[in-house]
């Protein structure tokens, strides 16, 4: 990975522990696959393979997923190396893209057959906004949103980058010894990682001192484990969580959402053969089936809020349809933008401004 590009996401399974001082490496799609391939590293000391799941932004476009990745990840597993994996997005400043980076995160991580209780490390490397505080607080409801999914938040930038456009003291605050920094001494093939020149920081568990390791990143473990086997409340478990910036938990208060409005119905879409009706405001961009209303929940109106005697949408003719949604629905979870709603038993992100919570 390339320390001025990206956001990473890790995510850690496999059997046993790798303790601190240990060494390991990065792959991406450019890397191999097969179990011979980490063997090769295994045998020069290597412990862990960190695997690229996927990326949102930049050059990744709306959402890339690495096809290697499951294959990578089994495949060093089975080489006797701990895994993980990153993801790269470039949500900035914006809450509501950091709570729709972790969707696809969690999504990707599952395909790739990475089990909860696994590390996620974001990798902000690209993108930051102009206010410090405000990347900050983006990046911490993205590990929030990952702790909350029941995975252990992490951090990866670049040693510079990550100095100038982020507040360390919060991120160390809420979550203390999950940093992994970047900072290379040479581009030339490093084999061990030089201690001597460890980047002037604290909390780092990962330093990435080498792109050139045998042809890849090499790691060091600075402290602790990845602690796969480890639920990530017994590791990870946040140690300050300010209201404004984290998912707000409904496990001991049940909380439900209500919408008084009318809402434009802009598009319906048919996704896995039911219909859904979607709203472009309501709807956490990049609009996917995450942000689709069931048809069923949706009672169709004129633009007054009069329900209509003929319920059976038009579809996309070019004929403006307004609907308004009458029920209670139990909120799953929800960031300090974003909340995700039950409509008729299936999961919905929408922005919290649309919403009356109680």
């Amino acid at each position: 990975m390339a320390i001025a590009t990206g956001v990473a996401v890790a995510f850690i399974v496999g059997a046993g522990s790798v303790s601190a001082n240990t060494n390991g490496i990065d792959v991406a799609s450019y890397q191999g696959d097969t179990t011979q391939y980490f063997s090769s590293f295994k045998q020069v000391g290597d412990q862990f393979t960190i695997v690229k799941l996927g990326g949102r932004g930049g050059g990744e476009g709306s959402h890339y997923v690495n096809p290697k990745a499951y294959n990578q990840i089994q495949n060093a597993a089975r080489a006797g190396m701990q895994t993980a994996g990153y993801f790269w997005g470039e949500f900035g400043d914006s809450v509501a893209e950091a709570s729709y980076h972790t969707q696809l995160s969690v999504q990707d991580a599952q395909n790739a057959g990475l089990a909860k209780g696994s590390y996620i490390a974001l990798d902000y490397e690209a993108g930051a906004g102009v206010n410090v505080a405000n990347n900050t607080t983006a990046i911490l409801t993205y590990m929030d949103a990952i702790y909350a999914a029941g995975y252990k938040p992490m951090l990866y930038s670049g040693y510079y980058y990550m100095n100038k456009n982020i507040d360390l003291s919060r991120i160390n605050a809420r979550y203390p010894n999950a940093l992994w920094v970047a900072w290379y001494l040479t581009t030339a093939n490093q084999i061990v990682p030089p201690m001597q020149y460890f980047p002037n920081m604290s909390n780092v568990k990962i330093w990435q001192y080498a792109d050139n390791h045998f042809g890849v990143d090499g790691n060091v473990m600075v402290v602790g484990s990845l602690d796969n086997d480890t639920p990530a409340e017994d590791v990870a478990k946040p140690t300050n969580r300010p209201t404004d910036e984290q998912p707000v938990a409904t496990a001991d208060k049940t909380q439900y959402a209500t919408f008084s409005s009318v809402y434009v119905a802009d598009v319906w879409k048919k996704w896995q053969g039911k219909y859904y009706g979607v709203n472009k405001d309501m709807g956490i961009p990049v609009i996917d089936y995450n942000n689709y209303m069931p048809v069923g929940s949706l009672t169709l109106t004129d633009k007054y809020g009069n329900k209509l005697r003929n319920q059976t949408i038009q579809g996309n003719n070019g004929r403006m349809e307004y609907f308004t949604l009458d029920g209670k629905y139990k909120v799953l979870s929800q960031t300090a933008t974003a909340v995700e709603v039950q409509i008729n038993g299936e999961p919905v992100w929408m922005m919290k401004s649309f919403a009356t919570i109680k």
